[in-house]
């Protein structure tokens, strides 16, 4: 895994832009990957790095047990509030820091990846950042609190929102999370925990909220993963690190106000660091409850077509290969086909591919077009299977 955190570049204007990739499976790397809409230009989007660990452990920055001295809160008196040299570094991991907090670690075709979740009932369900089990086949989650592990099964997700809901498998009276419920201001005290580098245990860092309603572009944790664009979020400068994503951003009561998910700048001193608003998260988490997949939200198997496409999306989707017995085959495609619509609706990109899919159940049989390498219009009804991978 390359550096997580590039320095970001200045607030601009602009349409995010897809970067050219290898070429990669749909169903396992790059339609799972290509998850958010482009059409929007957002007013001060930065580039940085989602935070998963896809690559073997590394130090922890604070290894467990180690003495620390932080330096104390500020007072709730204090005139000026709360400024970043007062509170920034890492604080003590106690009980209250880990109490319903899990370590994720999970597998892709290509390696390992490890990440944070949060608890949110005694039955195991499990907050989370999308991007962290993005294009696993398993998933297993240990309990920080007793070293416990399940596995793990993904539920459901908003990928434009970074959002994954999982179920722990025959999990019961577990220690949950507390929410915050209290409104968020700049320069509120916080306090980063979780799976930092994926190195089996909690360390948490302090710092303060910088800014509100941020918009940002990140990379995911995979090479051939495009920029993707994130909104409303809390920028904060509380250290954290791959691995962190998916974990609580408590405020100084060590409630949840937010799941960490990106970050930015190599300097741990100059670092931002985003959450996506704990209330954001709990809305996606309360419409998977409920059955409702409409709009982004995605419950159950992705639809798979098993397809090798070209990365290069200049000329539409062009498909390089297909899997034998998959459903692209019984459909009729082949190498050199460029896929035109599918259910209707226009291909132009591996991008809005994805889109299409996840709006599709698995085995549910829709139109395709198709113009084959020597230019002759193709017509038929494909159905995908169900996706191996989450």
């Amino acid at each position: 895994m390359t550096p997580p955190w590039p320095a970001p570049p200045p607030p601009v204007v602009r349409r995010p832009e897809p970067r050219r990739t290898p070429t990669v499976t749909v169903f396992a790397r790059a339609v799972l990957a290509l998850l958010l809409s482009l059409s929007v230009a957002f007013v001060g989007v930065v580039s940085l790095r989602a935070w998963a660990v896809s690559r073997a452990p590394v130090p922890s920055p604070v290894a467990p047990g180690t003495v620390m001295t932080p330096v104390p809160l500020p007072s709730g008196n204090d005139p000026e509030g709360p400024t970043p040299e007062q509170t920034v570094g890492p604080v003590p991991v106690d009980d209250r820091v880990q109490r319903g907090v899990v370590l994720i670690a999970g597998q892709t075709p290509a390696d390992s990846v490890a990440g944070t979740g949060m608890v949110l009932t005694p039955d195991g369900l499990v907050l989370t950042n999308y991007h962290v089990v993005r294009s696993t086949a398993s998933l297993t989650v240990t309990v920080a609190s007793t070293g416990r592990s399940y596995d793990a099964t993904l539920v459901g997700r908003d990928a434009t929102a970074d959002i994954a809901l999982l179920r722990l498998d025959g999990a019961r009276d577990l220690e949950v999370v507390t929410i915050d419920r209290d409104p968020v201001d700049v320069g509120d005290v916080v306090v980063a925990a979780g799976n930092a580098n994926g190195q089996g245990y909690v360390t948490a860092h302090r710092g303060n909220v910088q800014a509100l309603g941020r918009s940002i572009q990140v990379s995911g944790p995979l090479p051939e993963d495009p920029p993707e664009t994130l909104s409303g979020l809390v920028q904060t400068n509380a250290p954290a690190w791959p691995g962190d994503s998916g974990g609580p951003m408590y405020d100084a009561d060590l409630e949840v106000l937010g799941m960490t998910t990106a970050g930015g700048a190599e300097d741990v001193e100059d670092r931002q660091v985003y959450a996506v608003p704990i209330a954001e998260a709990l809305d996606v988490v309360e419409r998977i409850g409920a059955g409702d997949d409409s709009g982004s939200v995605v419950i159950g198997p992705k639809a798979y077509l098993g397809i090798v496409v070209e990365a290069d999306d200049s000329d539409g989707v062009v498909v390089q290969r297909v899997e034998p017995g998959s459903a692209a085959q019984r459909a009729g495609l082949a190498a050199g086909d460029r896929i035109l619509t599918l259910n209707r609706r226009p291909t132009p990109s591996r991008l809005a591919l994805a889109h299409l899919l996840d709006e599709i159940r698995p085995g549910t049989g829709v139109p395709l077009t198709w113009e084959t390498q020597g230019g002759r219009a193709q017509s038929g009804e494909i159905t995908p299977a169900e996706s191996p991978l989450n």
